[in-house]
C-alpha cells in the first residue's frame, strides 16, 4: 500500500502522481490478518455456561406475574354485560266509525288573502323610497335637520318638477338631498292607480341616522 503525503490517499500500487498533484508517497506495510476461529471446545463451554441466579429470579418473577394476570382475567375480571331485552308493548289502535265522505264534504272555497292588502302602488312607492335613500350620503350630514322634497312621475318613470324645501338651516343636509335628487332621475314606470299626483317626502334625522318617509 502507498499513501500520498499531501492528501493521504491510499493506492495499492505506486503511481507517478496523486490526484492532488503530489509525487511523494510513503509505503505502508500490509497488516497480517489472523482470523479468530471459534473451536468446538469454545462452543461447548458457551453451551455449558450455567444460568446466573439473577436470571433464575427474573424468570420466576415473570412466571408468577403471568399466572396472577391469568387468574385475574378468569376469576376476578368484570362480567360481560348482558343485553337487556326491552319489552315490546303493542299499542291498541281504536278504530272509530268514519262517516261517509259525502256528508262532511264542503265545496265552499277556502278563504284567500286579498292581494289588495298590499297594493302594487304601495310596493312601488316603497321601492322608490329605497332607491332615493340609497343615494343619500348620510355620512356627509352633520347635526340634526329636516327638509321636504316634491316631484311627480310621468308614464316612463321620470322624476319631474323636483323641489326642495329647507325646514332647518342645515347646509350639509341640504347639499346631500340635492345630490340625491340629481342622482335619481328615473325609476320604473308607475303601476296602475298612480295618476301623476305630486309625491311629498320628508328627510328627517340626526347624525348618520336619517330616514326618508312619505307625507302623502
Amino acid at each position: 500500500m502507498y499513501r500520498c503525503k499531501e492528501c493521504k490517499s491510499l493506492y495499492k500500487e505506486k503511481i507517478d502522481y496523486c490526484d492532488c498533484g503530489n509525487n511523494v508517497f510513503e509505503e505502508i506495510p500490509d497488516a497480517p490478518i489472523n482470523p479468530i476461529k471459534e473451536t468446538s471446545d469454545d462452543r461447548e463451554v458457551e453451551l455449558r455456561r450455567p444460568i446466573l441466579p439473577v436470571n433464575w429470579l427474573s424468570l420466576i418473577v415473570f412466571s408468577l406475574c403471568c399466572i396472577f394476570s391469568l387468574c385475574f382475567i378468569l376469576f376476578l375480571g368484570p362480567e360481560p354485560k348482558k343485553k337487556e331485552k326491552t319489552p315490546t308493548t303493542k299499542e291498541k289502535v281504536v278504530v272509530k266509525d268514519i262517516p261517509d265522505i259525502d256528508k262532511i264534504w264542503d265545496d265552499t272555497p277556502a278563504y284567500k288573502v286579498s292581494s289588495s292588502s298590499v297594493s302594487d302602488l304601495d310596493m312601488y312607492k316603497s321601492g322608490l323610497r329605497n332607491a332615493l335613500m340609497a343615494n343619500l350620503d348620510t355620512i356627509a350630514i352633520a347635526g340634526e335637520g329636516t327638509c321636504e322634497i316634491q316631484f311627480f312621475l310621468d308614464d316612463h318613470g321620470n322624476l319631474k318638477k323636483k323641489k326642495l324645501y329647507q325646514n332647518t338651516a342645515n347646509k350639509p343636509l341640504t347639499n346631500a338631498v340635492k345630490k340625491m335628487l340629481s342622482a335619481v332621475k328615473k325609476y320604473n314606470p308607475p303601476p296602475q292607480g298612480y295618476e301623476g299626483s305630486t309625491i311629498i317626502m320628508e328627510v328627517i334625522g340626526s347624525g348618520e341616522n336619517y330616514q326618508l318617509r312619505y307625507k302623502n
